[in-house]
This record gives C-alpha cells, sequence and structure tokens, in this order.
C-alpha cells in the first residue's frame, strides 16, 4: 500500500500539522518527583518529534497536583512555577518540526492516597479501582476543579504549546462523571447523560473562555466502555461528541477503556481496534477526529481513505520506535521496530504506585521502559558510535539477545559472524509468538532478522557451537547468547511417554491429546494453556505456589486469568504431589481436597536453564568472553534485548 494519506498536512482550529500522525498522551514518569519536566523528558519527546510524526500530546498532566496525580513521575501544571520547564519541552518539539500539545488531566477516582496525599475523590461515594474508599466531591469543588482547567490551559498557552487536549477518557475525573456505572449522582451532574457530560463541557467552555477564540483546543472521550455494566455505549458516545462541539473544541479524539475478556482481546491484539467508535463519531461531527488502538502505518492509511478518520494517533508503536512516521514515509516498512503489546511500558509505573502503596518511602518512580526499545526513556545516553578498532565479534545464538547485540555491533562497524544451532534465527521467540495475541513476537523475529541481514552480519544457520568451529572463526571478541533448554521433572504418576515440554507444543513439534494437565503456571505454562483451550483441548494448569503468573506484569496477569476462566481451563494452585495414581499423579489441593489427575498429556513448564556448558572453556582460551540473555539467566524479552543492545554497544 502507497503511504498517500497518511502524510498530507492537516489541521486542527488553525494549527497545521505536517502530517496526519499523532502521537497521543502516554505515561512516562520521567518528570521529578515534585512535578518538573527534566531533561530527560525534553529528550524523550524530542526525539519522536525528530522521528517525523506530525503533533505531539504530552502526556496527562496535573492540573491538581498532587491531589490529582496518578502516577509517581507525572508532570505538573498547576502552578506557573512549571511554565519554564513546560516551554523547554514544548520548544525541543517545534524546533524538529512536531506540533506540540498537552494533555490536561484529574485523576479523580484513580488516585491513591500514598501519592497524592489526600483521599480520593469522585463523581460518587465509592471503592476505587486501587482500593481506597472515594469521596463524591461537592458542586462547588467541581466548579473549583473547571477553574483548575482553564488555568491550566493558559498556562500552556504560555509555556509554548501549540493546543491543549482535555482528558474526559480512560476512567480519569471527567470520564468518571460521564460513567453511568460510576457517577451515582442525582444532582445536575449526574443521571442523564446531558448531566453526567456537564463538567466536560463546564471545562471545555472555561478553557476555551480562557485561551481564546483562536487557539487550538480538543477533548479525548471513550468511544465505548467494555466489561463494565451500565456501560457508556458508542451511541452516548456520538451525543458526547456533538455536545463538545458546540462547547468549541477543535477536535474531538475518540479512545475507549474497559476491563475483562473481551476488552483484554480487543486492546492487545487487534489493529485499529477503537475505529468503530472513532469512525461513528466522525459521522455526526463537522470538526476533526483523531482516532487510536494500536494503529499502524497501513492501517492508518487504510481508515484514512475510508474515511474513518481525519488523523492517526499511534501511542506505543512511538515508544517502540521514534521514527515509524520518517521510516513510513520513505517506504521502509522493515526497518520499523515492531511494537509486541506486553505492556512493559505500563507495567513500571503500575509497580511504582503499588510499591508507594506498600511503602510510602519507595523511591521507584516507574520509570518508562520498552521491551523492543531500551533507549526508550534514555535517549541521550544510547548513541551507537563507530568503533575505534574493529574486531572479530562471534554471536552464538540466534535469538532476540543475539541478533540484538550482532546487529549493533555491525553499526559500531565490527566484522560480525552470528553461529545458530537451528535453520532460522529467533531462538524462544519462535515459540513465544504462537499463543494468542502474540503476533507481535513474529513481527520481532522479522525485524531482527532483517536488521541482521541488511547490516551486513554473516549468519551460520544450522551449525551448533563447538570449541573447534569457534576456533575455525578466530574471533577476537565472544558473545555467549545460546539461550535454554527446558528443565525436566519426574512426576509420579504420569508415564514419561505422555510427557512433553511446553516448548515444543509451542513450537509445534509435539503433539497433545484432547484432554492436558499444564504442569507450571508461570508465563509459559498459561500461555500454552491458552493457546490448547483454543484449539478445543481440555486444559488444566497445575501449580505448587500460591497463584499462577507470579513473575508476569498486573496487565499481563488480569488479560491471560480473564482469557483462561473464558476458556474454562481450570487453574490448581498451591498444590502438592501425594503420589500415583493408577492413571495420573495426585496431588492435594490449597483447599485440602486430594485429585487424581487423569490426562491424555501432561505439558511440562516448570523453567528452563540456561545453555552454557562451553562458558568456562571459552573463558580459558579467550579474554573477551560475554555471557548475555537467557543464557545469563532466563528471563523476559526486555532483558534479552536490553542486554544485547548494551553489548553491542559496548563492544
Amino acid at each position: 500500500m502507497k503511504l498517500r494519506r497518511l502524510f498530507e498536512p492537516a489541521s486542527i482550529g488553525n494549527m497545521t500539522l505536517r502530517n496526519r500522525i499523532v502521537m497521543p498522551a502516554m505515561d512516562t514518569n520521567l518528570a521529578s518527583k515534585d512535578g518538573f519536566v527534566t531533561q530527560r523528558t525534553i529528550d524523550y519527546y524530542g526525539e519522536r518529534a525528530k522521528g517525523g510524526v506530525g503533533l505531539i500530546i504530552v502526556e496527562c498532566t496535573s492540573i491538581d497536583y498532587p491531589r490529582g496525580q496518578v502516577t509517581v513521575g507525572q508532570i505538573s501544571i498547576d502552578d506557573d512555577k512549571y511554565i519554564d520547564g513546560l516551554s523547554e519541552l514544548a520548544g525541543a518539539m517545534k524546533r524538529a518540526g512536531a506540533r506540540a500539545a498537552i494533555q490536561l488531566e484529574h485523576g479523580g477516582g484513580v488516585t491513591h492516597s500514598s501519592i497524592s496525599g489526600t483521599q480520593p475523590v469522585g463523581p460518587s461515594e465509592a471503592i476505587s479501582p486501587l482500593g481506597e474508599p472515594v469521596r463524591e466531591l461537592t458542586a462547588s469543588e467541581i466548579r473549583e476543579l473547571v477553574e483548575l482547567h482553564a488555568k491550566a490551559a493558559a498556562r500552556a498557552k504560555k509555556a509554548g504549546f501549540d493546543g491543549v487536549e482535555i482528558h474526559g477518557a480512560h476512567e480519569h475525573m471527567l470520564a468518571q462523571f460521564m460513567s453511568p456505572s460510576i457517577n451515582q449522582r442525582t444532582d445536575d451532574y449526574g443521571g442523564p447523560l446531558e448531566n453526567r457530560a456537564r463538567f466536560l463541557l463546564d471545562v471545555i467552555r472555561a478553557c476555551r473562555a480562557e485561551v481564546g477564540p483562536d487557539y487550538p483546543l480538543w477533548c479525548r472521550i471513550d468511544g465505548a466502555e467494555y466489561g463494565i455494566d451500565p456501560a457508556l455505549g458508542v451511541a452516548e458516545a456520538v451525543r458526547v461528541a456533538r455536545w463538545v462541539e458546540d462547547a468549541g473544541v477543535d477536535a474531538v479524539h475518540v479512545s475507549g477503556h474497559g476491563y475483562g475478556a473481551r476488552f483484554s482481546a480487543l486492546c492487545p491484539g487487534m489493529p485499529g481496534f477503537h475505529l468503530v467508535g472513532a469512525s461513528e463519531v466522525k459521522r455526526n461531527v463537522s470538526i476533526p477526529v483523531i482516532a487510536v488502538g494500536r494503529m499502524t502505518p497501513e492501517v492508518g492509511e487504510w481508515a484514512l481513505r475510508e474515511g474513518m478518520t481525519d488523523l492517526v494517533a499511534m501511542g506505543r508503536a512511538l515508544i517502540a520506535d521514534p521514527y515509524v512516521p520518517r521510516k513510513a514515509q520513505e517506504g521502509r516498512l522493515d526497518d520499523i521496530v515492531p511494537c509486541i503489546t506486553c505492556w512493559e511500558c505500563i507495567e513500571g509505573s503500575i509497580q511504582a504506585v503499588v510499591q508507594r502503596m506498600m511503602d510510602p518511602n519507595s523511591t521507584n518512580k516507574g520509570d518508562l521502559r520498552c521491551s523492543v526499545n531500551p533507549s526508550a526513556g534514555r535517549e541521550a545516553d544510547c548513541d551507537i558510535g563507530r568503533a575505534e578498532k574493529p574486531k572479530r565479534v562471534l554471536v552464538v545464538g540466534g535469538g532476540p539477545a543475539g541478533m540484538e547485540a550482532a546487529r549493533v555491533a555491525r553499526l559500531r562497524g565490527h566484522d560480525v559472524t552470528l553461529m545458530e544451532k537451528e535453520g532460522q534465527l529467533g531462538g524462544q521467540l519462535l515459540a513465544g509468538g504462537t499463543p494468542p495475541h502474540k503476533e507481535g513476537i513474529e513481527l520481532l523475529v522479522d525485524y531482527l532478522a532483517t536488521q541482521v541481514d541488511k547490516a551486513g552480519v554473516s549468519v551460520q544457520l544450522n551449525k551448533q557451537a563447538t570449541l573447534d568451529n569457534i576456533a575455525g572463526a578466530n574471533p577476537e571478541t565472544i558473545v555467549w547468547a545460546a539461550g535454554t533448554s527446558p528443565v525436566s521433572v519426574e512426576i509420579p504418576g504420569v508415564d514419561p511417554s505422555r510427557a512433553v515440554y511446553a516448548v515444543d507444543v509451542l513450537s509445534g513439534k509435539a503433539n497433545v491429546g484432547e484432554t492436558v494437565v499444564v504442569v507450571g503456571g508461570d508465563g509459559t505454562g498459561c500461555e500454552t494453556a491458552n493457546l490448547l483451550s483454543e484449539q478445543g483441548k481440555s486444559v488444566t494448569v497445575i501449580e505448587i505456589l500460591p497463584q499462577v503468573l507470579a513473575k508476569e506484569g498486573t496487565i499481563v496477569q488480569m488479560a491471560l486469568l480473564d482469557e483462561l476462566a473464558g476458556k474454562n481451563v481450570e487453574l490448581l494452585t498451591g498444590i502438592s504431589y501425594e503420589g500415583a495414581g493408577s492413571e495420573g499423579p495426585i496431588v492435594k489441593t490449597q483447599s485440602g481436597e486430594s485429585r487424581e489427575l487423569k490426562a491424555d498429556t501432561y505439558v511440562l513448564a516448570v523453567g528452563a536453564r540456561p545453555n552454557i556448558e562451553l562458558v568456562p572453556a571459552l573463558k580459558d582460551r579467550y579474554h573477551d568472553v560475554f555471557v548475555i540473555g537467557d543464557a545469563a539467566e532466563p528471563r523476559r524479552i526486555k532483558d534479552a534485548m536490553a542486554e544485547g543492545f548494551e553489548t553491542g554497544r559496548s563492544l
């Protein structure tokens, strides 16, 4: 597809954009602990402006700090003392050719007292998603918050931002008022939709009065809510969109929010998953519409051609690769680092909030991190320069750590050979990309293999590393990234002929029967269970720990548990083995029940051991031997990519 519409100029009010790609507001937590913009904030947004995006909307910024603060490292705009830093930030983006906007928000009921220093507030008394009682705002307090929004908009204009977005989505304060499941008020701010939208409309009118008629001003709303009852639907979103247009906004940014299996399935896996709401809104308003939801250049181009939206917001895609717009415009789509929808960019923020809840003295801000882009949030420290003296570098292992190390080392000018025992590159990623919603991992394999080839790395497939063939390569430096092998265990009552490794199931090397017991409830075990249950198998997961997915992040846990529950996968945690039955192992559950687990196939997902048998001998023979990725310690993609990147840079 020729990307033509995506790179046409566009306008929001009197603001002209160089293309139709928008970077939406996403938390980075790169601000100081007291809400000031830092140099890391400036570097992060400046890099994305250099990448060619048309408009950048800076992350949600607190209009009532710290009372409305949601994350530990959130930017503030509730006082004039923040203007200088905000001005530097806006200037950095504009000098690189992007238009700079900023999102204004109040967390309301999704704040927590350990961060905000006060009880959460919202439209009605409730228990917040973080487990705290929410106090109902009075009408006078609502009016005060309207004024705080307006003053913040004035500061944004004074700081040099080209526009302001009001955050009315994602269960933040204004969205809480519009949500029929949260807002139980009976006054002018509750009941029918026109009352529930009153707060948002009052904020828009107040901001418009403060910034003047010609300053670009718009809002973000939910096109629908999922897994919530009662929920805001597309029809209600259309009504809200019409009202905000009448109230004076220059555009409307249509997103979505929800919980449960349906939202979990849509959100990570379906490109353009909010386009339904955005396109319906566009049919009913005359102002520009911004669509979001795992948008890719190809999906964005298609949506523009079909008249479903006017602008395309790419969020996590621009964390993974700041240069998506430039690469797409130049036709270099295979050079774009793919977002694998792993949620690492969000998990850091959540973990920081949880740590603060448990320990008020925690210093973790939850700074931004990305599995596939180790330089995200560290832009100034991650330059790949040319090496002073080129070396002969041998990389053993073609997984993510090995491919990334080979790629970066070659970019530094080294003569790099990559030796892989299998017939294709990818390592554990090849199996990891097979479960539902893991398509992004397949894209990562393709990207890394392509970049290794383009960089000029000499790739040797089907070649098992031995001391002799390593010596034959005559390396000056060895990067050992040979990955892991699955751990084998003997389980009482399990016929070894009916036991297979999870990695072999995922890679298609092993077949299973109709009834399956997965032994081990970590990420690999549960992802394998998800895949098998989708194939119609009857699956039970057993885990000796009190919970499954203990090492996974909160969002991954919630999404995968929702899916497993929807597919009737049985999860037995805290089990202990009592012995062998006539047809399978007998286990005791947490409740004290004894059960014999009969199955056609037992899938082993009990861990992995590093493949490091040759490493001691290599260290005896060679001066520079680096052990990275899972070969150093079995962990996650982000660790493998980060170690590959840093090792390649250090050579």
